[in-house]
């Protein structure tokens, strides 16, 4: 599963469905700041820490290079362009989200909710941050390539840029929870 970003060269930016990434790279401090106020540890209930792989300028030709590699050969042949243009030109970064595998936890669960955190937070800051869970990310010569060890997995990726309409496209505004809180207060 991919996302399919299209290159609109009329107006220098480039889309994924609803999202348009523009050319200006994201600061490692944003990141940086990003992954303090998300806390994952909010949402990790075991002593060994995720970790994270941020891969921005140059560095996404290694990120693409090990996301090409783990392609099946027919893959690679017919979206290997395709796949170097996303990975080293439309997305200005890419956070990989590496956790152990030695811990009794589940990591899945806690992955997705802390990733609506990371994007609710990005949005704030005008970021587009598109979480990503593929198959590749569990292939061996992905893993390999990037470093991680057989006690680690990739829990998944962000794809992060700026953007002109940030925030979060599909999630309607919901019900304040507390209205949704029945009190008992009383006998009847």
């Amino acid at each position: 599963m991919t996302t399919v970003f299209r290159q609109d060269t009329s107006h220098g930016k480039r889309r994924s469905g609803m999202y348009e990434f523009s050319s200006i790279p994201v600061p490692q401090s944003v990141i940086r700041t990003l992954l303090d106020e998300a806390d994952p540890s909010l949402y990790v209930m075991s002593p060994a820490p995720w970790r994270f792989m941020l891969f921005s300028g140059e560095g996404r030709k290694l990120y693409m290079e090990a996301v090409r590699q783990s392609y099946p050969p027919h893959l690679a042949d017919s979206h290997g362009s395709w796949a170097a243009h996303q990975y080293t030109e439309a997305i200005p970064a890419h956070l990989v989200v590496v956790a152990p595998t030695n811990t009794p936890e589940d990591h899945v669960l806690p992955a997705k909710a802390w990733s609506k955190r990371f994007c609710i937070l990005a949005a704030e800051q005008g970021l587009h941050a598109v979480w990503k869970m593929n198959d590749y990310q569990q292939h061996p010569v992905f893993m390999n390539l990037m470093g991680l060890t057989s006690n680690e997995r990739v829990l998944g990726v962000f794809h992060i840029g700026y953007g002109e309409q940030c925030g979060l496209p599909g999630v309607a505004e919901g019900r304040p929870a507390s209205e949704l809180m029945t009190v008992y207060d009383h006998l009847v």
